[in-house]
C-alpha cells in the first residue's frame, strides 16, 4: 500500500514539475542567460579597462620622454590632453605633471589650482591629495601671506604628519619673507631641535636661525624689583 503511495506521490511531483517548467520556464532561462551575459560582460570589462590602462601607461611614459628630452611645452600640451581623458590612475597623474610643468613655465597660479582641485578630489588616494596640497604651499610660499599659506598645510605641520618637517619649513620660510621673523625664528629652531628633522634641513634651519637672530629685536632689560626699607 505504501508503494501506492509513494509513485502517486511521485507523479504529483513530477506533473507539478512540469507545470512550474510551463509556466516559468521561459524566465529561468532569462535569468541563465542573463548570468551568462553578466559574467561575459564582466570579463570582456576587466579586459577591456586592462588594455586602456595598458595603453595610458604608454603614453604616459611617452609623455616623460619628452621631459627628459627638455621638450616641455609639448609635454605639457600632451599631459594636459591626457588628462582629460580619464580621473584615475596615469589620468589623474598626467594632472600632476601638467601643473609641475607650469610651475616650471612659471605660471604658478595655474599651478595651484590645479593642485588645490587634486587636494579637494575625494576620490583620489590620501597621500596624493597631501603631496597635491604640500606642492600648491610650496608655490604659494614665494607670493602669498602666512595665513594663505598655513590654509594650504593644514594638518601638515602637525605631529605625527610624515610631511611635518617639509610644512614647517614651509611655513618657516613664508614667515621670514613676510617679515614676522619672531615666528620664523620660532619654527626653525623647532626644526633645528626635531631629532626627526633630516641633517640637511638642520642645517637649513640652524643657518636661518644665525640670519634672523641679529635682525629681533633686542629684549627689554629686566626691571630690578626694588625691596621695601626695613622699618
Amino acid at each position: 500500500m505504501s508503494d501506492i503511495f509513494r509513485e502517486v506521490d511521485e507523479e504529483v511531483r513530477q506533473d507539478h514539475a512540469k507545470n512550474m517548467w510551463t509556466k516559468y520556464g521561459v524566465y529561468i532561462i532569462g535569468l541563465a542567460v542573463l548570468v551568462v551575459v553578466s559574467v561575459s560582460g564582466f570579463r570582456g570589462w576587466q579586459y577591456y579597462s586592462q588594455k586602456q590602462a595598458e595603453k595610458a601607461g604608454v603614453a604616459y611614459l611617452e609623455n616623460m620622454v619628452l621631459v627628459d628630452n627638455g621638450e616641455d611645452a609639448k609635454a605639457l600640451e600632451a599631459f594636459r590632453t591626457m588628462s582629460q581623458k580619464g580621473s584615475s590612475g596615469f589620468y589623474l597623474l598626467s594632472k600632476f605633471q601638467e601643473a609641475g610643468l607650469l610651475a616650471k613655465a612659471g605660471n604658478d597660479d595655474e599651478a595651484v589650482t590645479i593642485y588645490d582641485e587634486l587636494a579637494d578630489n575625494t576620490g583620489l588616494e590620501g597621500s596624493l591629495r597631501n603631496l597635491a596640497r604640500f606642492r600648491a604651499a610650496l608655490l604659494l610660499s614665494n607670493t602669498a601671506s602666512f595665513k594663505q599659506v598655513e590654509d594650504r598645510i593644514g594638518e601638515l605641520a602637525t605631529t605625527g604628519n610624515p610631511w611635518r618637517q617639509s610644512a614647517q619649513e614651509i611655513l618657516a620660510i613664508t614667515a621670514f619673507r613676510t617679515g614676522d621673523l619672531i615666528k620664523a625664528e620660532e619654527i626653525f629652531v623647532e626644526l633645528s631641535t626635531d631629532p626627526e628633522t633630516p641633517n640637511d634641513m638642520r642645517t637649513r634651519a640652524t643657518a636661518m636661525i644665525s640670519i634672523i637672530t641679529p635682525q629681533l629685536p633686542a629684549p627689554a632689560p629686566k626691571t630690578q624689583e626694588t625691596k621695601p626699607d626695613a622699618q
